[in-house]
């Protein structure tokens, strides 16, 4: 493979931009959108859970998402799901900054500030206008406003049929209660999966 191949198709390919990164990219919770679109059935990968199958969705579009941070290594779905709500993800996602540490864009811009208070007050900046580069499409929350499961999950992610629906949230929209779950698709439809790409606090720690 050719560098020139290699630094058009993986983010962290080139050496130089990854320790230039580690330098000058923003300390943040940066929020990207997933390379591909899927039907309701978010648990088609991995071992078949939801869980599971949203942590491989979301690490295998890693590397090719356009964040400044290169050197961010985790990853977390902005879906919720019976086990864990996203508005909780602290729980689940143990070594994620939830407090005191900005939630950006793709290109550093701010859009809360930090996760602890992404859903009490209005964003700073639509996700659209922070960059994220995919217009004004949907994405499949599984949530309600605050972020908490909704009952509309596509039937907890196994669906991708006109029987059930799934929650979606809007690029467009700032206002809290809103821009996460703006309104409900058929699990048939394809939407895009949000992810956050982090720096674990054990390693901010030195633990």
């Amino acid at each position: 493979m050719s560098e020139k191949t290699c630094s058009s198709q993986d983010r962290g390919c080139n050496a130089e931009q990854q320790v230039l990164s580690l330098f000058s990219a923003p300390s943040g919770v940066y929020i990207y959108p997933t390379s591909t679109s899927y039907q309701g059935n978010l648990s088609i990968l991995g071992s078949g859970t939801l869980d599971a199958s949203l942590s491989v969705i979301c690490e295998r579009d890693r590397l090719l998402a356009p964040i400044v941070d290169l050197g961010c290594s985790k990853v977390a779905p902005m879906v919720s799901t019976s086990l864990v709500s996203f508005n909780a993800i602290n729980t689940f996602y143990a070594d994620i900054p939830y407090t005191g540490t900005p939630v950006r864009g793709p290109k550093g811009t701010i859009i809360a500030d930090d996760l602890s208070t992404l859903f009490s007050a209005d964003l700073k900046v639509s996700l659209s206008t922070a960059g994220l580069g995919i217009g004004s499409q949907f994405y499949w929350t599984f949530s309600d406003g605050s972020g908490a499961y909704a009952s509309d999950n596509c039937n907890n992610g196994v669906d991708n049929t006109t029987i059930f629906n799934g929650a979606v949230g809007s690029t467009t929209l700032v206002t809290a209660g809103t821009w996460f779950n703006p309104t409900i698709a058929s699990c048939i439809e394809r939407h895009r999966v949000l992810c956050l790409c982090y720096h674990p606090l054990s390693t901010v720690q030195g633990g």
